[in-house]
């Protein structure tokens, strides 16, 4: 299935950015559901061992945030806490993906919370 986040070339090591990048943002939440890496996707297990597998981004961040009624985008890791300056061409990579992936789960945190208020 084609990812906007992920681009045309879809590999293990950038589903392992993004479980990475999903954990550490969501890594102060009481309860916060795991994130794994598979060839196909992920798996997202939730703090009852309710284990849900996804194969976009987007569908993972809609599990994780789920998982967390009332969250708001505040309660994520800033973007802006992934420094981009002296990084390596490999790493600057990574970095590029992982500031996609938590820009894409501050919109959709923003969204959740804005259906919730109303």
């Amino acid at each position: 299935m084609r990812d906007p986040v992920l681009g045309p070339i879809r590999t293990l090591r950038k589903h392992l950015i993004v479980a990475q990048t999903i954990n550490g943002a969501c890594h102060s939440w009481p309860g916060a559901p795991k994130v794994a890496a598979t060839s196909s996707g992920w798996l997202v297990s939730g703090p009852k061992g309710v284990t849900e597998a996804v194969s976009t981004v987007e569908a993972l961040w809609w599990a994780v945030l789920r998982g967390k009624p009332g969250a708001r985008w505040q309660d994520l890791r800033r973007a802006a806490d992934l420094e981009t300056g002296d990084l390596e061409p490999g790493e600057l990579d990574t970095a590029e993906l992982a500031l996609r992936v938590l820009k894409l789960g501050h919109e959709m945190a923003q969204d959740s919370a804005t259906e919730t208020d109303s």
